[in-house]
């Protein structure tokens, strides 16, 4: 990002980073609550803080390795002859609203980070911004549809941390989660708009026309299914005295999981494809448990990863 000077002589500061962040479940900005770090990879003890502009924009400022970025003139001259440089973007939510991740950028960027050319989105109305995925525990705001699974790793028995579910309605994706590394969904979508009524023809006798259906809290929509599953390795681990948190999963890593296969059933005969959704009611999925399934594992939803580790 960077000001713009009306005179040669004006002092601009460039921004070398600006991220806006919406909500893949609702679609609004998110401009309070996240902690986003920025720092090289080689040097992780050494973070610069993003701070949220008056627009609701995380922008970074005093970078290491970026000072003199940020006194450039920021014209078209400028951002063609910059060199770039690898850095960290780490992103949590105090309030545990949205899942951790972390994603590369070369610095400085012009503009606000566009994210939106590299991954499909639900939104209607793409903005370029950074998408946040909901957590296992987040409260489902009010007018949303979810999904809950306990995903679990059938082939390497574990839990499947970091799978993904994308949900469909007539082929046209409504809504997209990431599992926690625990393997805990919560995948969190506007409710399906109700079904129409039908209107029926005024009676001989005079009678104002009428409508029929089904009423709202007993309709139901078929929701399809789409898994991703690698599954992913956990980063490599840093020393403690320069990083003591645990490490984040790479978001692009993540969303470039290859296509895995839910199933219906514990014995792994029955693909899960789609499933009902009922308007008011948690979506809860789990594989249908065999009478031999040990009782830890009478609520999980088995996933079969597209290509198992070596």
């Amino acid at each position: 990002m960077n000001a713009i000077h009306p005179a040669a002589d004006t002092l601009t500061i460039v921004a070398p980073l600006g991220i806006r962040f919406r909500d893949e479940s609702t679609g609004e900005f998110i401009t309070e609550g996240l902690n986003v770090a920025v720092y090289k990879p080689e040097r992780p003890a050494t973070r610069t803080q993003a701070v949220a502009n008056p627009s609701g924009i995380y922008v970074v400022h005093h970078a290491p390795g970026l000072l003199e970025v940020e006194h450039g003139r920021g014209d078209a001259r400028f951002w063609d002859e910059v060199p770039r440089q690898r850095f960290v973007v780490a992103v949590t939510d105090a309030a545990s609203r949205f899942q951790p991740f972390q994603i590369d950028v070369q610095l400085p960027e012009r503009g606000v980070l566009n994210w939106l050319d590299s991954f499909p989105t639900s939104l209607p109305e793409p903005t370029p911004s950074l998408p946040l995925y909901s957590s296992a525990i987040r409260r489902v705001p009010p007018g949303m549809a979810v999904l809950r699974a306990d995903l679990w790793d059938a082939t390497n028995d574990r839990p499947a941390a970091w799978s993904v579910i994308e949900a469909y309605m007539n082929s046209q994706l409504v809504g997209r989660g990431i599992a926690d590394d625990e393997g805990r969904i919560a995948l969190i979508f506007p409710q399906p708009s109700p079904r129409p009524f039908t209107a029926l023809s005024p009676s001989a006798s005079g009678s104002p026309s009428a409508s029929i259906g089904p009423p709202l809290m007993e309709q139901t929509w078929s929701i399809e299914l789409r898994a991703l599953y690698g599954p992913v390795s956990s980063p490599p681990s840093l020393p403690g005295e320069l990083l003591p948190e645990k490490q984040l999963p790479d978001l692009r890593v993540l969303l470039s999981q290859p296509e895995a296969t839910l199933w219906a059933n514990s014995e792994h005969t029955a693909p899960l494809h789609a499933v009902t959704l009922s308007y008011g009611r948690e979506l809860i999925l789990k594989s249908t448990p065999s009478l031999s399934l040990s009782r830890a594992r009478q609520s999980v939803l088995f996933i079969t990863p597209a290509v198992s580790p070596p």
